[in-house]
């Protein structure tokens, strides 16, 4: 073993289980050491997104109803919250076909529960920020080497999002650097639009405002989301690499190779697609409260499939570009 991987560990991240090798799978292969492999193109990548989803469709369920569970559970708080406050008046049936006057009225008279719904909704994203640091663990270690047994895809998510949710939990806090100046961009870009809409007098001046001034908050977005996707993956694919040096590794990429942003521009393209057809579909409160469920249900399970491939992807563009870092003299 070369001193960089006593340092960071093997490449084979697979821990032991004691049974024997994966047979000849061609497609099982393809994870073994694809750092000599050829850079791959966008098509690569997109084909690596729907092998991943034809290859584990049980663990994209499974991820999937845990995402419907936790936004389904803020839900229900928050109506049984609503129904205690409201469900007796006329006015707030009135609200729920529609009425926006009467839900404000209604809000108007508890002014503590908006602020209450809130905390319950940043709760649930928090919660879910937590739990997806340990589901994207587990995904990439199992894009990265790929179990030799499907039974076996359980026990190694399992361990390997376990044993990399705390350099996720570093990560993040060195992410909050980046990210604050995002926020403190988007933050400037929203106070200049905001002056700019209030004096403008056509549907073009208002539309230009929202571009020049939302874009630059975007774009940093774009970028730093990015960069801590593969620093993630970096985290992963070398243990005992730390946080930052794999946030500055996932900088470093998105500078060097424009296919990640481009990829990642794509999932957002598929993301806002999605989204506009869903409220294009809902407008007008035409469709029974059924359809309403069922469209929300698929647009929600593409927008999730899309992520799920994009990772895959990544994972496929990390694996050929990022080479294993070298061990730091002491």
């Amino acid at each position: 073993m070369t001193a960089e991987n006593e340092f960071f560990g093997s490449e084979d991240l697979r821990p032991p289980t004691g049974g024997p090798p994966s047979g000849p799978d061609p497609d099982e292969s393809q994870a073994v050491n694809r750092s000599t492999m050829p850079r791959p193109g966008l098509p690569a990548l997109l084909r690596a997104g729907l092998r991943g989803l034809r290859r584990y469709p049980g663990l994209a369920a499974t991820l999937y109803l845990v995402q419907v569970a936790l936004s389904a559970g803020a839900a229900l708080v928050a109506m049984m919250m609503l129904v205690a406050a409201f469900g007796e008046r006329p006015l707030f049936d009135r609200a729920m076909d529609g009425d926006l006057a009467a839900l404000i009225a209604c809000f108007r008279g508890e002014p503590g529960l908006a602020l209450g719904l809130f905390w319950i909704a940043a709760s649930a994203v928090l919660l879910y920020s937590v739990v997806s640091w340990f589901l994207t663990a587990g995904l990439v270690a199992v894009f990265l080497d790929v179990p030799s047994r499907r039974r076996e895809v359980a026990r190694w998510f399992g361990s390997a999002g376990a044993s990399n949710f705390f350099p996720f939990v570093r990560l993040a806090l060195w992410s909050a650097l980046p990210c604050a100046v995002v926020l403190g961009v988007a933050g400037v870009g929203f106070v200049w639009v905001r002056d700019r809409v209030d004096n403008a007098l056509t549907m073009r001046g208002w539309l230009e405002a929202l571009a020049i001034g939302l874009s630059p908050g975007l774009l940093l977005h774009w970028i730093v989301s990015t960069a801590i996707d593969y620093a993630r993956i970096d985290l992963v694919r070398h243990p005992g690499l730390s946080s930052l040096r794999a946030l500055m590794r996932g900088f470093r990429l998105v500078a060097r190779h424009r296919l990640a942003l481009v990829h990642t521009l794509l999932y957002g393209v598929v993301f806002i697609g999605v989204t506009a057809l869903y409220d294009w579909m809902t407008v007008g409160g035409a469709m029974s409260l059924l359809g309403l469920v069922v469209v929300r249900q698929i647009s929600s399970l593409v927008r999730f499939a899309a992520h799920f491939g994009l990772i895959a992807g990544q994972v496929e563009l990390g694996c050929t570009t990022m080479g294993t870092p070298l061990a730091r003299r002491r």
